[in-house]
């Protein structure tokens, strides 16, 4: 037995080149936790926190604590409308007086209009007013030693929370409210509740950043806003949340699921449902997304929702229809060809890469022989299967799943060239397909901008779905690129549900749109609707639109192209479908909508004017946007003048993975081979 030294030896080699290996892959693919030296000299600790900790510097500067923070949640969900108060209670656990600050996320359709700060028995109401005037307002607050909130808007989906001059051992709590509308696709409704922010790729150079920014990333000159939405993330931190939904659904639920947390409900009456987290298997934490889905009977399954709101002098009216899918959608034989750009950055690491390989190869195993296909591959950069779209042969097929099964996650989470090859590779014959490009990946990103301004000025006439892979993608990205490319958003947050969504995702792909969609008013109605136009619609989807209107008809009708040719659908409005909100659904998606339009405007003069009609809008409906916010104060100073205030920001809970990384593989099996070299020489020895 000779040869049990060498192999004891041997082993202990590979065992420490595996682990020193897995050093480097962690350091390739962890973009965004780069290990950080602490010091207590720099001008912002938080760009140098190792696990993204809550930190702030004392007066001393020296001391790092964490600030508790507990969330409640409570929906209100009436037909097609969500109502949620979110509840962010601070607690300062230190000897100082401190600002609190806390970098959340929201659904990117969240209407944000109602803010209150709870002090002891006092309650203060905050009042809308533009960016600039609300952080002069909240800094002079926090200046003279009374307690204040500001709410601001960082994206459409984070919000940033500060809440200044918080006592030793005192708790602060802060209550916001918003309005969505409830989703409804392939007959089922959904709301989705984001409870963490995942870390974020930032490329670019860096660039001059405020020594008070909050984030763990520096500005840089792709993202110069980088510092406000890179709040420190950790593993380590207590993120406890509670959710409670009172569902009026209108009608008898055949089903009601949370797709991702255990959840109790309890019957109130024949159509009320109070659900709530189930909390017997431990507190549960805000690290992956929330998603309530309900479904009516098919026989009760509404073809139309209607409602309507007069405030002032104003009315608005709202739409939900459903067109019937065996006179609209019907597969169609025309050829398509699909462009699938996914992503295998390190973000992607574990479950996330898992869940897009074996989407993209079902993807493939369908498509016909007279379809044609590519697949872009992208990280740190980008790598196309072919050079153009060829033929979904079985040979060409093959060599798609090889290489959706080869994808390994490391690097850089940089589409942008990745994107712009998808639209390039259009040749002589891509006009005689039907052209879809499927973009699969977590949106882990922050030149959101950069992105949006790519698609629109290359998509051209191709159309465009996202798949958002992981337990907290970035919506905002996904929803706002798939409403450029007239396609649809999917979401998918466990394994187990790659089957299905992409099944149903298929079905949308192989059913022709509906086309060209308008809602016809009567000639005496002044309309305005949030959106510029209706998006195209695939099987399963629904018609929505919002309408503001100088008064509400008797009637309208939809048309819209399909391929049996046009549909039409006269509507009948009666009386009683008053209800209120829809007047802030109405302005939110105007103000997106806008949005749209000030990023595409390439001078200054124009994006300012844009930017005026968007702040009155928001000050009209009492909405926070990237150009409004939120802002409270109390009157009555608490901190003692000669009491420095210290700034602590608030991490986010790491979001939920559910398998090893490739470095954690790499790691334990380093660890079984030195525990190989033990046994072989116990053996020898004894």
């Amino acid at each position: 037995m000779s040869y049990i030294k060498p192999i004891g030896a041997v082993a202990v080699i590979i065992a420490l080149a595996t682990l020193t290996y897995s050093h480097f892959i962690r350091a390739d693919i962890s973009f965004t936790q780069k290990p950080q030296v602490r010091s207590t000299s720099v001008a912002n600790p938080i760009n140098e926190v190792e696990y993204g900790s809550i930190v702030y510097t004392l007066s001393d500067k020296s001391t790092l604590t964490q600030m508790a923070l507990d969330t409640k949640v409570q929906m209100d969900i009436t037909g097609t409308i969500n109502r949620v108060s979110l509840e962010q209670s601070f607690t300062n656990p230190s000897n100082d007086w401190v600002e609190g600050v806390y970098v959340f996320p929201l659904p990117t359709d969240s209407a944000v209009d109602h803010l209150t700060m709870h002090v002891g028995n006092r309650i203060i109401e905050g009042q809308i007013k533009e960016r600039k005037e609300a952080k002069k307002i909240y800094n002079k607050a926090k200046k003279a030693g009374k307690k204040a909130s500001l709410i601001e808007q960082q994206r459409s989906n984070i919000f940033t929370t500060k809440v200044a001059n918080i006592g030793p051992g005192e708790t602060v709590k802060i209550a916001i409210e918003y309005q969505q509308a409830v989703k409804i696709d392939q007959n089922k409704f959904s709301i989705r509740f984001p409870m963490t922010i995942g870390e974020r790729y930032i490329p670019g150079k860096a660039i001059t950043t405020p020594k008070n920014n909050t984030g763990t990333v520096k500005n840089t000159h792709r993202v110069k806003d980088a510092s406000t939405i890179t709040p420190p993330t950790s593993t380590h931190v207590d993120r406890p949340i509670s959710i409670a939904i009172n569902l009026k659904a209108g009608f008898n639920t055949s089903s009601i699921d949370a797709s991702y947390h255990d959840i109790n409900i309890i019957d109130i009456d024949t159509l009320t449902k109070h659900i709530t987290l189930d909390d017997t298997k431990g507190h549960n934490q805000a690290n992956r997304d929330f998603e309530l889905v309900w479904q009516a009977n098919n026989s009760l399954t509404p073809e139309l929702a209607l409602f309507t709101q007069q405030k002032g002098d104003d009315h608005y009216l709202m739409l939900m229809a459903t067109p019937p899918a065996d006179k609209v959608f019907k597969k169609s034989s025309t050829p398509r060809e699909l462009i699938f750009v996914i992503d295998s950055s390190g973000s992607m690491m574990g479950s996330s890469m898992i869940q897009a390989s074996k989407a993209l190869v079902q993807a493939i195993n369908r498509l016909q022989s007279t379809d044609r296909f590519n697949i872009i591959d992208f990280d740190s950069g980008f790598d196309p299967l072919f050079d153009s779209a060829m033929p979904a042969i079985g040979m060409n097929k093959k060599h798609g799943i090889r290489f959706a099964n080869n994808l390994h996650p490391s690097g850089g989470t940089e589409p942008l060239e990745a994107i712009k090859f998808a639209f390039d590779s259009r040749d002589s014959r891509s006009d005689s397909f039907l052209r879809q490009v499927i973009f699969l990946t977590d949106g882990q990103v922050g030149n959101e901008d950069e992105i949006f301004r790519t698609v629109r000025q290359n998509i051209d006439e191709d159309r465009l779905f996202t798949v958002g892979i992981g337990s907290a993608p970035n919506s905002h990205l996904m929803t706002t690129l798939s409403e450029y490319g007239k396609g649809s958003y999917t979401f998918i947050g466990d394994i187990a549900e790659v089957e299905d969504k992409m099944i149903d995702l298929f079905e949308k792909l192989e059913s022709p749109a509906m086309t060209n969609i308008n809602i016809n008013f009567p000639m005496d109605i002044n309309t305005e609707q949030a959106l510029s136009s209706v998006a195209d619609l695939y099987k399963g989807e629904v018609i929505t639109a919002v309408y503001k209107l100088n008064a509400i008809p008797s009637k309208l009708s939809i048309s819209g192209d399909s391929i049996n040719g046009v549909f039409t659908k006269d509507i009948n409005i009666t009386p009683g479908n008053s209800t209120t909100g829809i007047d802030v659904l109405w302005a939110r998606r105007k103000i997106e909508q806008m949005m749209h339009q000030y990023r595409a405007q390439n001078r200054r003069i124009d994006r300012d004017k844009v930017q005026a009609d968007i702040t009155n809008i928001a000050l009209d409906h009492h909405l926070v946007s990237k150009f409004t916010s939120l802002v409270a104060v109390d009157i009555t100073p608490s901190k003692p003048s000669n009491q420095a205030t210290t700034t602590q920001v608030a991490a986010n809970k790491v979001k939920a993975a559910k398998t090893a990384t490739n470095a954690q593989l790499w790691m334990l099996l380093g660890l079984a081979l030195i525990l190989l070299s033990v046994v072989t020489r116990s053996r020898k020895t004894s």
